[in-house]
């Protein structure tokens, strides 16, 4: 018999989980957050586009920048496109530059590589690189006081918790240190210093190296257009400062850091596994697709391993059920994924049950028939996973 499950015990149970002062409680923030925040389009006023685009768009302006370096390049960037299709991946700009890296380190001094010499693949994986920064570097006096992140930071403010607060993202931008910072939430990144902050691994395994509870953790494991690497002493050491146009610290495969690279990244995945590794932890992943397979199976191997720990996997997009995301979530009872369409809770893949009346309250997340031009009467849809929707939900619950 096909299983159906009830959105709004769903959210309950997840609104019960972040209210609970006791409880570890980390989330996963993904490139879905950041294109979550909208702005005045410059084209057009009167419509709304994302301050930073999506991974699709931001390849397309990536592409767009390479094809001005010549036809050489832009080819070079089609054979590399089509390389990474045939291996079943999507050549997004993330995929792209990982590949350009493995041929940076694969290349001889007078071979040549998809066209082009060990030169010109440096240029072009520096044009990537610093479109990136460029376009994830955007104004933010355009943001208003209910943009997503702002109300995210403003529930921060108003919780108090025995262990702090942990934020693990895969973007570069600095929408969450900006949003924090105007809602004075304290904030630890793992950098110390106030002249050039200088990553201080320790400070991540042991808690009496780290400021107390009350500042929240934020940890970016793809690094930041806010990091460099400058020579001290004749040791290469990693510091932050104001963002940096040359996107020099952005690296989206973990797999493909040399061993003068790292930190911070081994350390901020090490301490994913040290948070997962706590009885009754809950993360919470949002605007995340799952496309990391070593973070992936940092999550899931942590989720196996510790039954009391939970994550809840919210999604914009509803997950095929061919996912490597649907078929571990049917594994592990713990792992619980809310898609539009359908839920997989406990290990069971269903539909969300049609309700009768909706809670003025859970109306705002949840879509029902009526609620939803041109839906079926049967529709239900689960707004959870759109990051702006999510964090009215966090705002709902300190009002």
């Amino acid at each position: 018999m096909a299983v159906e499950h009830d959105s709004h015990k769903v959210l309950s149970d997840l609104r019960d989980h972040l209210a609970r002062h006791d409880k570890p409680v980390a989330f996963f923030f993904g490139a879905g957050t950041s294109c979550a925040v909208q702005i005045a389009s410059k084209a057009d006023p009167a419509t709304k586009e994302p301050i930073i685009p999506a991974v699709a768009g931001l390849t397309k302006i990536c592409k767009a920048d390479v094809a001005t370096l010549g036809p050489k390049f832009a080819d070079a960037w089609s054979r590399i496109e089509a390389n990474i299709a045939a291996l079943g991946q999507i050549p997004h700009v993330e995929n792209i530059l990982s590949r350009l890296r493995m041929m940076l380190g694969a290349i001889g001094g007078s071979d040549t590589l998809v066209g082009l010499t060990i030169g010109e693949i440096q240029q072009l994986e520096e044009s990537v690189r610093k479109t990136i920064a460029r376009v994830v570097n955007p104004e933010l006096t355009a943001l208003t006081l209910d943009s997503p992140h702002r109300l995210f930071a403003r529930w921060l403010s108003k919780t108090v918790r025995r262990t702090p607060v942990e934020i693990f993202t895969v973007n570069y931008d600095v929408l969450l240190e900006h949003a924090l910072e105007a809602e004075r939430v304290p904030l630890f990144d793992g950098f110390v210093g106030s002249y050039q902050p200088f990553f201080n691994s320790d400070s991540l395994r042991r808690t009496e190296a780290a400021p107390a509870a009350a500042w929240a953790r934020l940890w970016k494991m793809h690094g930041s257009v806010t990091w460099r690497r400058v020579d001290q002493d004749g040791k290469m050491r990693v510091i932050r400062t104001t963002p940096d146009g040359s996107g020099e610290m952005i690296y989206p495969s973990f797999e493909k850091y040399d061993e003068s690279r790292q930190q911070p990244y081994s350390a901020f995945s090490d301490r994913l596994g040290r948070f997962l590794d706590q009885e009754d932890a809950l993360l919470v992943s949002v605007g995340y697709s799952f496309g990391d397979e070593h973070i992936n199976n940092l999550l899931f191997g942590s989720l196996e391993n510790r039954s009391r720990a939970h994550a809840y996997a919210l999604q914009f997009s509803e997950p095929p059920v061919t996912s490597d995301l649907a078929k571990r979530a049917a594994q592990r009872p713990n792992m619980l994924v809310l898609g539009p369409d359908q839920g997989c809770i406990g290990g069971r893949q269903g539909p969300w049950r049609k309700d009768g009346a909706t809670s003025s309250e859970d109306g705002a997340f949840i879509a029902t028939p009526g609620a939803t031009a041109g839906a079926p009467a049967s529709a239900v849809s689960m707004k959870i996973g759109d990051f702006s929707v999510f964090c009215k939900f966090l705002q709902n619950m300190t009002e």
